[in-house]
């Protein structure tokens, strides 16, 4: 009783000091280059929320920085916190899955080379900064060092009793080395861990964990539908000088939208490249040229579009990268 009581304490002030959002970075040292800062948080946020670096997704949340975050600072390291309802359409369209809800509270049993370990050091807690969720350390008193065999740590059951008097849901097995960690995860009720590996560092471990958490949440959300085809079909319109517009349809996804526009101002021959409007699965998307019209006409079949007329195009690009 004694020891579940000091879990709920241990949890509430967890969960107290690990009230950052999954939407907000804090990189206690942060880069010389505020540009380097934005892409290791934008990075940082991507695996925290979808377990993996999606290249061309962090590429356009640093190009259209200002659409993403609402609050950034670089006083006491670098902060920056960015917008749920921005990032989600663009991650979600991307087929990525993505989790946003807290993870669940871990009993992390540590034995580090040989020593049973009862707090987390500055690596834990950077990895918890990391990584945001709520790690409880047990108290490694006479009768847990009686009972636990510290060399069958990962054996099914040793640690279930252990875990069962503080009344944890799930604990975290971890057993580290001169340079790697070695751990499973298991819950409650469970006779086999949910997941387990080895990695080379505290960090490492949370995100391996954090990944397990989005790969058992993915299936709950349905899936996003295709745009349609919009009522009324947009016009490329008239041109200016320097200006190239062309219509392209088969756009089934926002990330599909993101896609196109960094392909075509990767261009040669395009400075800029704007999304007007759009309507459904087609969008109207204004060129701005260093070169001649007829040259970047030619080039633009290699950035996954088929012409159907005019400029009017069609996108066949894939948004898997």
């Amino acid at each position: 009783m004694l020891k579940k009581l000091f879990l709920m304490l241990m949890v509430l002030f967890s969960a107290a000091s690990q009230a950052q959002s999954v939407f907000e970075v804090h990189l206690d040292t942060a880069p010389y280059r505020l540009e380097q800062a934005r892409e290791q948080a934008a990075g940082l946020v991507l695996e925290r929320l979808t377990g993996e670096r999606r290249s061309w997704v962090q590429e356009e949340i640093v190009r259209e920085w200002e659409r993403y975050h609402r609050d950034e600072r670089s006083t006491g390291g670098y902060r920056v916190a960015f917008i749920p309802d921005a990032l989600l359409p663009l991650l979600q369209s991307a087929g990525l899955a993505v989790l946003t809800e807290p993870r669940p509270a871990l009993l992390v049993w540590l034995i580090e080379q040989g020593q049973a370990r009862s707090e987390a050091d500055a690596a834990w807690q950077r990895a918890q900064q990391q990584y945001p969720m709520p790690l409880l350390w047990p108290l490694w008193d006479l009768q847990e060092h009686m009972d636990i065999d510290k060399q069958r740590l990962f054996d099914a059951g040793v640690l279930a009793g252990a875990s069962g008097r503080y009344g944890a849901g799930h604990w975290l097995a971890v057993e580290a080395g001169q340079s790697r960690w070695h751990w499973q995860l298991f819950a409650a009720g469970e006779d086999s861990p949910l997941a387990g590996g080895e990695e080379d560092s505290p960090a490492g471990v949370l995100a391996a964990v954090n990944r397990h958490w989005i790969a058992a949440a993915a299936g709950r959300e349905p899936p996003r539908p295709d745009n349609p085809r919009p009522a009324q079909a947009l016009e490329p319109g008239q041109d200016g000088p320097g200006e190239l517009t062309i219509v392209v349809s088969g756009l089934r996804q926002f990330a599909d939208i993101v896609r196109l526009e960094q392909r075509l101002a990767e261009l040669e021959g395009v400075g800029r490249a704007l999304l007007l409007d759009s309507a459904g699965d087609q969008a109207r998307i204004r060129l701005q040229l260093s070169a001649s019209p007829e040259a970047v006409l030619r080039s633009l079949a290699g950035s996954g579009l088929t012409a159907q007329g005019e400029r009017m195009y069609r996108w066949t690009g894939s948004q898997v990268e």
